[in-house]
């Protein structure tokens, strides 16, 4: 009751309080609406100096994270591959781009241990005597040693083999693919593939059966290890590897607005070796490409389209950027007018390098114009690097697509001349991590990824302006 007094008390107050004011007291202002959020100009200095260090590094810490936790590596179509994808496409959606995912099948092949063959139990050395051929099945077979005449190129060259056998088979005329399934149509439960003999093909040989569908293990040895295997009257061969057909995912985003006509094509690879993280393999490009496209989704619109590509199983082969281009309509391909590719660029014993536009289609040498007069602005020394293949530029240049792009290099030696432009030591690899488990973060050189980032970013400004 006392509390409901109080109340009537203070609301009759405020009544009188109005009253009194008058007709002459100006009535309050309304509050004023906040102004819409208005987006930074879209300038090449303006997202050079939005797309940092600090930002490209956490995306590095990210990819080595997931690594981390999926066995040391981020190869397709393996939980560290697809955890790689989603961390890429939550990254654009929270940018707030609409991201499409396309399917990539291709064909997979992990082999997790060493291959073991023995001849009447005396073990062979892995490396020095033996090697596992790409697209092996896994499995164990302990049979009969068998050499096949000729070089097993025909069925009949196989009558000699029984089921539960071990083929012996030379090198040589055919696929490696033909002589295992020749030979797996015959009976035998694995097939050893010598070596040829000649200049140069004696030691053992890692080669490829080209795709999965050999259901039986298939072993490369050298020749002199061949010659024993085919006079003992029993081998054993064990295989741990997995060969299958696996599906992966490219993942695309656009700018919202933009003129369609000329777009502007950025792409890196996000999968990884198996032999490690891949961290300046390509989780580099991958930065530089999520820090560009999150800082332009807090710009203006460019005058073109600007689209991010992030490729699934290029490691395999080039897959998601050979399954775009093979499925992109005439009439969108016909609308590219650039595409830059991003692929290792921040090797620890760099070099700066730009994709040279000689015997390129028309257009590339407007992007190798672009990013070297950015690089001549800094003054900062550049060299040129080939574009016939290895990367998923190749595949546009297939189509008639204008590219270019940026590298720091591989395995490769650095030039005296090289050392003398750009530093570094003369004769050690670019990339001494190159496919190996030390491509870590630890690995890449942070001051030549800004300078790559600065100068791909410089090439989106440049190049989308209408």
């Amino acid at each position: 009751m006392r509390l409901l007094l109080a109340l009537l008390l203070t609301v009759g107050a405020a009544v009188a309080l109005t009253a009194c004011a008058g007709d002459d007291e100006a009535p309050a202002r309304p509050a004023q609406a906040q102004a819409p959020f208005a987006p930074a100009p879209l300038t090449s200095a303006g997202l050079r100096r939005a797309v940092g260090t600090r930002g490209l590094v956490g995306h590095l810490r990210r990819l080595q994270a997931i690594a981390r936790e999926h066995g040391g590596n981020r190869a397709a179509g393996t939980p560290g591959g697809e955890a790689s994808i989603d961390m890429v496409a939550g990254r654009l959606r929270a940018a707030g781009y609409r991201v499409r995912l396309q399917d990539v099948p291709f064909p997979f092949f992990e082999e997790r241990a060493r291959p073991r063959v023995s001849a009447d139990g005396r073990a062979l050395r892995a490396r020095a005597d033996i090697a596992t051929l790409a697209y092996s099945a896994g499995g164990r077979a302990d049979g009969r040693a068998v050499r096949v005449p000729g070089l097993g190129c025909a069925a009949e060259q196989h009558a000699g083999v029984g089921r539960g056998d071990v083929a012996v088979v030379r090198r040589g005329t055919c696929t490696l693919r033909t002589k295992a399934r020749l030979a797996e149509a015959a009976g035998a439960t694995a097939v050893l593939i010598v070596n040829s003999g000649g200049p140069g093909e004696t030691a053992p040989f890692a080669g490829t059966l080209g795709s999965p569908g050999v259901g039986i293990p298939v072993v490369g040895t050298s020749t002199a290890a061949g010659e024993a295997l085919a006079s003992a009257r029993r081998v054993t061969v064990a295989v741990d590897a997995t060969s299958e057909r696996r599906t992966t995912r490219n993942v695309i985003a656009d700018t919202p607005r933009g003129a369609k006509p000329g777009t502007v094509m950025l792409g890196a690879h996000v999968d990884s070796v198996t032999e490690g993280p891949g961290i300046n393999d390509n989780g580099t490009g991958v930065a530089t490409l999520l820090e560009i496209a999150e800082r332009m989704a807090e710009r203006e619109a460019p005058g073109r389209r600007v689209r991010f590509a992030f490729w699934g199983a290029e490691e395999l082969g080039l897959h998601g950027s050979r399954r775009y281009v093979r499925t992109l309509p005439d009439d969108r391909r016909e609308a590219l007018g650039a595409y830059i590719n991003l692929d290792m660029t921040g090797s620890p014993n760099p070099v700066r390098f730009v994709y040279d536009s000689a015997r390129a289609p028309r257009g590339s040498a407007r992007i190798e114009r672009v990013l070297r007069a950015h690089f001549r602005s800094a003054r900062l020394a550049v060299d040129e690097t080939g574009m016939r293949g290895g990367s998923d530029h190749a595949p546009f240049l297939r189509a008639g697509v204008p590219a270019g792009g940026l590298f720091t290099g591989a395995g490769g030696a650095k030039s005296a001349e090289q050392a003398r432009r750009f530093g570094g030591r003369a004769g050690r690899p670019l990339d001494r991590c190159y496919h190996r488990a030390c491509d870590t973060v630890a690995n890449v050189d942070r001051r030549v990824l800004g300078q790559m980032a600065d100068a791909a970013a410089h090439a989106v400004v440049a190049l989308s302006r209408r």
